[in-house]
């Protein structure tokens, strides 16, 4: 991967950048818990998750798609929802599950994602279902912080947990794909994920039971 110094500060890498900068006043506001503070809050987002559309429309208008636009959208991405579930967690008790798998599949692909441009020699850009995940997570974030009936709130988490999983399938097949050659790495590749994610699961599980208890 070759990266110029004015790739930095291509229009849509730096609107993918200030993605995080966004994080600073919604930790703020989400601490205050007020009225005013939520409905800033929630505009703030909306702002801030603008960006997300906007920098691939502009590095694709402007014929600015970079290797660097491809590693900075998403990682921008996945850590301002992770980031900001935490912060939800902290001071507003949302479901702790939800961020457990949404950071465990980010790690996953991060992970996979530095095995695969070791293998290609370049990074692989995001795809339909890791930016629908990006949104149903902010809008089920930004619903859960308006308290709307648990009923419907619960059919957007039940959507999350969807997306996560559908999105994680999509990278882990991709990773199949270029890393694995044979049957025997295959079942080896797929083996580990499901092991994996069992035990986040069972994790998951038991630290719920710890709370009710």
């Amino acid at each position: 991967m070759k990266i110029e110094k004015k790739e930095f500060f291509y229009l849509s890498n730096l609107l993918s950048i200030s993605r995080l900068f966004f994080m600073i006043p919604i930790y703020y506001l989400i601490r205050l818990n007020t009225p005013s503070a939520n409905f800033w809050v929630i505009i703030v987002a909306i702002v801030g998750a603008s960006t997300d559309f906007l920098d691939g429309y502009i590095s694709r208008k402007r014929h600015q798609v970079t290797d660097l636009g491809k590693v900075l959208d998403p990682l921008a991405d996945k850590i301002c929802l992770g980031l900001g579930l935490i912060i939800l967690i902290v001071y507003r008790g949302f479901p702790v599950p939800l961020a457990v798998f949404l950071i465990y599949r980010d790690l996953m692909i991060i992970i996979m994602g530095g095995l695969i441009f070791r293998k290609l020699g370049h990074p692989t850009p995001a795809n339909f279902w890791g930016k629908l995940n990006t949104t149903v997570i902010a809008f089920t974030g930004i619903l859960f912080l308006i308290r709307i009936p648990d009923s419907l709130l619960n059919a957007f988490i039940l959507l999350s947990y969807f997306t996560i999983l559908a999105s994680g399938v999509v990278y882990a097949k991709l990773g199949q794909d270029i890393l694995c050659h044979s049957w025997k790495s295959k079942f080896i590749y797929w083996a580990a994920l499901i092991v994996l994610t069992g035990l986040v699961v069972l994790w998951t599980l038991n630290f719920n039971f710890i709370l009710v208890k």
